[in-house]
Order: C-alpha cells, then structure tokens, then sequence
C-alpha cells in the first residue's frame, strides 16, 4: 500500500527511458535476435480475417494500460480476437489473459511507440509479420514527433492515436493514414468522500482537497508538479490553516534528484502531503472519490488520462488549457489555465529540439483555485458538465464502435518497405500548424488573474 507523508516545515518518457531499464544501449536493443516464444510463428500462416492486438498487458505502465483497456474492447466485439502479451521485465505482474503467440493474424494492432517497435523484433516480431496490416498505436506529447522515430513508419501500415493533438505530430511525418482512437474513460461506483478518505488516511474531515497525480518516468518539466506547488502556495500562503495539496507520484526512486526538488518546495508548507507509490485501479479510484478538485499544470500531454477520469469521477478540473486534453476540457467543463508557448531545452524532454510546449500562468491557476472553493456553485456545475461529457464521449461503447469503424477502414496488405528516403521525403514534404493558440482559453477567469 502507498503510504502518505505529511510534509516538515521549512523550506523522461524518452526513446531511452526503456533501453535503460532494460539495461541495454540502443544498438544492442536493435539487434537482439528474435525471442524463442516467438519461433512458432515461422511456420505460422496468415489468416486473413484474423485480428490480433499486441501490447504490454501484463505490465504496469501507461501504455500496457491502454493496451489491456482496447483488449477488453476487442474481445467484447470480437469474440475471435488474439491478445498477445510482450513481455517487459520488472514490470510485469498485472494478472490479465493472454493467448500464446501460434498464428499470424491479416490485421495487427500493435500498442508499442515507435522506439520499442524499433526494437529489433525484441517486442513485437516485425519480420515475421511482413506480409500483414500492421496498426501501430503511438503515443506523443510535442508538437512534433522526433526525427529518429520516422523509421518506424516502415514497420507500420497506419497509425492509430488518441488525440488529434498527437495526431497532427504524426501527420506532419507521413503521408500514411493517422487516425484518432481516444482512451476508454470507465465509470466507477463512486464512494461517499467521507468514505473514501478514511480508506486512505486522510481522514473524514471537511477539509478540501485538492489532488495531482503524476509519474516521474514521465519527466518533470513535463507534468511540472512544481508549478501546482508554487500556484497552491501563492493561493492559500504556508500557514497551518486552510485546504490540503495531496500529491500522488511513484517512480521517484528512479529519479532521486528530481524527488527531492518536489520534497523540498512541499516541505516550505504543512498543508502539503505527498502520496508515494503505485496503486492499484481501485485505489486509484478511492484517490478521485476523495478528492475536491484536480489539478494538472501540465506543460504538454498526449491525452491527460488523468484528468479525463477526475471529470468522470465528477471531480472539477483546473488544467492547462493545451495539448490533447483539448479535445475534451472546454470552458463549460473545466477550468483552463492561460499559457504562453515556451522553447524547450536540453535534457527537458527527448526530442527537444525546435519544439515548444506551454508554461501555464501560476497567477491565473492560483486565482481557479481561489474560485473553485469561493464559487462551490458555479464549480459544480463545471464538474455535472465534465462528468455528462465524459460518459458521453468516451465510454466502452462509444470507443468499441470507433475501433470496429477504424477496422472496417482498414485492408489487410503487404507491409510497405518504402525505406529512409521515404520517410524523409515524407516529412519534409508535410506541413500542419500547431496544436492551440496560447492567451486565455477560458474566458471565464479574467477578473481573476490579476495583472
């Protein structure tokens, strides 16, 4: 069990991150032979009609969360459909059904980014799937996808993702077909706050709350648990009295230094508790329950899982109104802190270079937080919208008809080796503006923010 950390007084996911924990270097990676469960598809035929979906479903990461979400989909709407389980080592342990890799599917949606796919057949075996549709599912976070993941567009068909931010990042760099396949957001029976609180320690008082949630695999400049810190601090000052930050991260034994910078800006307030750890779905969900508002000063994100479960939970949100969770939060559900577009920097996020992400206003979150707990009605309402909104868009049913859409879009063919020069010409011939404009998104906090 996580366990919570009342704070003293006083004061990337990158192409790297995975060879890393791998303990292997990228050219080594590249040229591992193909692993001995897989021999059997050598000998293997294609069938056609078949349907396979492979991914780290056993794993506890994002991604192998994604994967098991759209296997549950597939196996509902396809009763025939093959799950196939790749292997992660030190993270696997999630207890989830998987069928043994025997055949060769006509269509293969692969949920693997393009540095693991580019992984020497490591994960999911390319080389024995030539002659298939290969659906790659790719995640991304900046404007642009790197330069170094464009080869992996010769492994692929068509690219399947979950946001329309990410997917003009992907466009820019191909003319293959990109398509948008949200995350089922499930709903949960809820508990009474009450309830859920004294399940997690935090008592059953009426203290408010307000919660984010971030994985420092997922780097720090990215999901700037620092900015919440300094918006919470500039809102409510450092005194005994007033709400509560709870702050829920794992990984951080992974990145030691970037722990400690979060340690020592929560230590400057006693109101600041941090939650350490990984915890399971249910628990996770307990966390939403007893929380009174969500917040995430994001730099960039691919989607904000996150936050989208926050709004199903009927939690009120208080984002950075940029990246992919615009395809969700709007100012009738949410509210959306103003942005400027920042450049990156060396070491900030992999594929840095040339990019620009947004750095949310601290002033203009400071003033949401001040409104969300001096406007308890106008926040409701907020929360009754996102949590309808929710439901609405992103439930089983709707993205189980979304996927079987994009299936019937697609053809069973012959893996297309087109080559560098390919993909080169591909994407210096794309083009494609940026993903939102920066100012005020919201309209609905200028009185707010102060000058």
């Amino acid at each position: 069990m996580a366990r919570f950390q009342q704070t003293a007084c006083g004061m990337g996911d990158g192409e790297m991150g995975l060879f890393r924990h791998l303990g292997q270097s990228r050219r080594e990676a590249r040229e591992r032979p193909i692993p001995q469960r897989y021999q059997g598809l050598y000998r293997a035929p294609i069938d056609r009609d078949a349907v396979a979906l492979w991914g780290f479903l056993q794993s506890q990461i994002g991604i192998g969360s994604s994967a098991r979400g759209y296997a549950r989909l597939l196996r509902h709407a396809l009763p025939d459909v093959r799950c196939h389980a790749m292997a992660l080592p030190g993270r696997d342990g999630v207890c989830f059904s998987a069928d043994a890799p025997e055949q060769r599917a006509g269509r293969n949606i692969v949920v693997l980014n393009p540095p693991e796919l580019l992984n020497g057949n490591l994960f999911f075996p390319s080389d024995l799937m030539r002659g298939t549709h290969v659906i790659g599912y790719w995640a991304w976070e900046l404007p642009d996808m790197p330069a170094a993941w464009c080869p992996a567009f010769d492994l692929v068909d068509e690219v399947w993702t979950c946001s329309e931010f990410a997917a003009r990042a992907f466009r820019r760099a191909t003319r293959k077909n990109v398509r948008i396949l949200p995350h089922v957001v499930e709903d949960w029976e809820h508990l009474p706050r009450s309830e859920a609180r004294a399940r997690l320690g935090l008592g059953t008082g009426d203290d408010f709350i307000f919660l984010s949630v971030f994985d420092f695999a997922s780097t720090l400049k990215r999901k700037n648990p620092l900015g919440v810190i300094a918006a919470f601090r500039a809102a409510f000052g450092d005194g005994p009295e007033g709400p509560l930050l709870v702050m829920k991260y794992h990984s951080g034994e992974q990145f030691a230094q970037d722990e400690a910078m979060v340690r020592a800006a929560a230590a400057s307030c006693p109101r600041i508790r941090l939650l350490t750890g990984v915890l399971s779905q249910g628990e996770m969900r307990t966390l939403f329950d007893a929380a009174n508002c969500f917040v995430s000063l994001h730099r960039s994100e691919g989607f904000g899982l996150n936050i989208a479960e926050a709004m199903i939970a009927g939690v009120p949100v208080i984002c950075t109104g940029y990246s992919g969770n615009m395809d969700f939060t709007r100012p009738d559900n949410s509210l959306l802190v103003d942005w400027t577009p920042v450049a990156l920097r060396s070491g900030e996020y992999f594929g840095w270079q040339g990019q620009t992400w947004a750095e949310p206003s601290i002033a203009y979150a400071s003033a949401a937080m001040h409104h969300v707990i001096n406007h308890p009605e106008d926040t409701q309402d907020l929360a009754l919208h996102a949590r309808a909104d929710m439901k609405r868009m992103f439930n089983p049913e709707a993205i189980s008809a979304r996927m079987m859409d994009l299936l019937r879009e697609s053809e069973p063919q012959p893996l297309q080796d087109q080559g560098r020069w390919s993909w080169l010409h591909d994407r210096f011939r794309a083009q494609g503006g940026d993903a939102s404009a920066p100012g005020h998104p919201t309209g609905r906090l200028d009185h707010l923010a102060g000058p």
